[in-house]
């Protein structure tokens, strides 16, 4: 690769070259593009339809297209008239016979084999992948140019390539040009038609096949296609139905996570569920229960989305028993009776109790459902007192308190004969 004075990738192409016959033409590949370009750009109608007529419009390269304009500007001793003609630069064309000499006696003298002979396009195409499989590309569409190459690349195919019919290409020349508002657009050019089976046949060690599964925002469904990859470069999609469970189960979690799929049945109880056994966590360790973090309420979400792939199969699916089956029977124990859902007082009452986030638990009661109670009710082994909310009989808060013993001795005495004007039908102790 050393004794061609030219990049590396042509380098490479020439040797290749040797193994498939075609180093002849392999030469003239390289010599034509060490220069300035040889097909001068624009040039109107008159000069795009002699071009089409003389060089042809469709070929498997846009190098066979420099390689016929070369052969016809030969023909005509470089005139100058007769290649302006196909737009056409005369002295780049003469400067190419010299290196293509110079490139078949290097090739010569690297022991390769420089005859000229008849090869199929097909072996000259291929000795271009070997040269230039960093710049394998794919049409993204038919109604565009726009293109992907591998690791990760966007570009533009040239509008002047013969080679827009092709799904699979390799570009010999990138360009980056400056568009609007600083905009940079990546063009590619002198592009070779290749196949798929081609790369299967070359690099064999760079073609992965891998189930890549997406969340599909639109339809609310897990959706799965068999990606066949040269190196990070997609090739072909084939739909996989059904996805692969877990991960068609993790999706639909964090979709639900994240808010955008709620379920019914996520609901308050669950919820209060949840901050019961959170709040025994925190304040009883010695209980050993285990607490449900972040990571394991995806799990859980993971277990009741298994062997759905869409929003329709998992909305009406039951939570509470699930999201209860995290602690055995022993421990659901512990918690209903040191984190209950309803206390009962010392008069009897069994109110419910509400648990918040960051916040102690309450209960909310008319002070009459209060008498006899004097003492502030605690819970959690004693450790966490309960807020409770006193309501007048019409059920609104009177006081929020942590001392049920001193409202009874300091504020009852202020209140109660207020109280007992505006609701006199209700008893007064």
């Amino acid at each position: 690769m050393l004794a061609f004075p030219v990049h590396p990738r042509y380098s490479r192409m020439l040797l290749a070259a040797q193994e498939y016959g075609c180093v002849h033409q392999a030469c003239l590949v390289a010599a034509l593009t060490q220069g300035r370009d040889l097909l001068l750009r624009g040039g109107g109608k008159e000069v795009r339809d002699d071009r089409g007529d003389l060089l042809g419009e469709q070929a498997s390269s846009d190098f066979w297209i420099l390689m016929r304009a070369w052969n016809f500007a030969l023909k005509n001793q470089f005139r100058v008239d007769a290649c302006r003609r196909l737009g056409i630069h005369a002295v780049t064309a003469k400067q190419v016979g010299p290196l293509f000499e110079q490139f078949l006696r290097i090739a010569k003298d690297e022991k390769l084999d420089t005859a000229m002979r008849e090869v199929k396009d097909e072996a000259l195409q291929k000795c271009i992948l070997i040269g230039f499989s960093d710049r394998v590309g794919r049409r993204l569409d038919q109604g565009t140019l726009r293109c992907e190459l591998v690791h990760g690349r966007r570009g533009v195919l040239a509008r002047e390539s013969v080679v827009q019919q092709s799904q699979l290409f390799v570009a010999a020349e990138i360009r980056e040009i400056g568009g609007r508002d600083n905009e940079v657009n990546t063009i590619l050019s002198l592009a070779t038609a290749i196949e798929a089976d081609w790369l299967k046949e070359l690099f064999p060690d760079d073609l992965k096949s891998e189930v890549h599964v997406q969340f599909d925002a639109q339809a609310r469904r897990v959706m799965a296609a068999e990606l066949l990859r040269f190196r990070d470069l997609a090739l072909a999609a084939k739909r996989v139905d059904p996805p692969p469970a877990d991960a068609a189960a993790r999706l639909l979690a964090q979709e639900i996570n994240a808010g955008r799929m709620p379920l019914p049945h996520w609901d308050h109880p669950v919820e209060q569920w949840l901050l019961r056994l959170r709040l025994l966590c925190e304040h009883c360790p010695e209980l050993q229960l285990p607490p449900i973090t972040d990571e394991d309420k995806q799990h859980l979400i993971e277990q009741l989305c298994h062997g759905a792939v869409s929003y329709k199969e998992i909305k009406e699916r039951e939570v509470k028993p699930l999201v209860m089956s995290w602690l055995s029977p022993a421990q659901r124990a512990l918690l209903d009776k040191h984190a209950p859902e309803r206390l009962t007082l010392a008069n009897g009452r069994t109110p419910k109790v509400s648990y918040e986030p960051g916040a102690n638990p309450h209960i909310a009661l008319r002070i009459q459902e209060l008498y006899d109670v004097t003492q502030t009710p605690r819970i959690a082994l004693g450790r966490v007192p309960v807020v409770v909310h006193i309501l007048t009989p019409g059920m609104k808060a009177i006081q929020v308190t942590q001392d049920l013993a001193n409202f009874w001795r300091e504020h009852y005495p202020k209140i109660k004969s207020e109280l007992q004007r505006k609701y006199p039908k209700h008893e007064w102790r």
